[in-house]
């Protein structure tokens, strides 16, 4: 597998009201990135092509791949950043819960609405693959594994009835399946299992370690998508780069660097 050639980026949400939440990046500064993506010889695959090149079923020439996945399903989504990456020519994969499709939820004062059914089969018809998700708690670990075995079973089945496409992808922020929820992943028929980096193993269908873009510092970006960290983002040697706090260290010097240049910070 080449899963170490391929950068697959894992966004929360894209949003005008990104100050909701750490995680969430403002709209300005996903326009920027994916400009930069589109001017920059980066080859947009959906989730499905970016699968077949890491089996090597398939091949790019001289362009560097990357594929776009949005958790949550939150309308912002619709509003923001598929336009941007419509008008780019780019893929996109989301992931969302059925239970909350057309709900919102509170985050604050806040009412943030999730996509609806008629959205989704909208985005569906225009390169955007739809995969499930588990956010009944960010970590796999968190989650009780009859509870992750069936939303494995049920999210699929309620998913493909609404939409009348197959789901091939299950998500979740970040962590690992055990074996036993491996397995089930496989026999329900799903293609692969997308959670962040690092995973700290081999790369692998049913554990693909996104590169979660929650930063507006543009250079932290450019870190992001380089080959350098693709290289070091699974392997063990990462662990000690979070302990001795070598990744905020990248951050200081991409701040001072912009300092330097006199670009403000978002």
């Amino acid at each position: 597998m080449r899963l170490r050639e391929l950068s697959i980026i894992q966004y929360q949400n894209v949003s005008d009201r990104a100050h909701l939440n750490k995680m969430w990046l403002p709209i300005g500064a996903f326009i920027k990135q994916i400009e930069y993506l589109s001017a920059n010889n980066f080859q947009g695959l959906s989730i499905d092509e970016a699968i077949d090149y890491m089996l090597k079923k398939n091949e790019l020439k001289a362009k560097q791949p990357i594929s776009l996945t949005f958790d949550n399903g939150y309308m912002d989504f619709y509003e923001h950043a598929f336009p941007v990456i419509s008008d780019h020519g780019f893929p996109g994969t989301v992931l969302i819960s059925p239970e909350k499709v057309g709900k919102k939820v509170d985050i604050g004062t806040n009412k943030v609405p999730y996509l609806t059914w008629g959205i989704l089969k909208e985005l569906l018809r225009n390169n955007v693959t739809i995969g499930a998700y588990e956010d009944y708690a960010t970590k796999l670990k968190d989650v009780p594994e009859d509870v992750i075995q069936k939303h494995i079973v049920e999210y699929k089945k309620i998913l493909e009835d609404k939409l009348g496409e197959e789901i091939r992808y299950f998500g979740i922020k970040e962590g690992v399946p055990n074996s036993k929820i491996r397995d089930l992943l496989i026999s329900e028929g799903y293609k692969a299992f997308l959670t962040e980096c690092p995973t700290y193993q081999k790369p692998d269908l049913y554990s693909i370690a996104r590169i979660q873009v929650d930063d507006d510092d543009f250079n932290i970006f450019l870190t992001k998508i380089s080959r350098t960290y693709l290289f070091f983002k699974d392997k063990k040697s990462w662990k000690y780069i979070r302990e001795y706090s070598l990744n905020k260290v990248a951050h200081k010097i991409s701040e001072t660097w912009d300092k330097i240049r006199g670009i403000e910070p978002h």
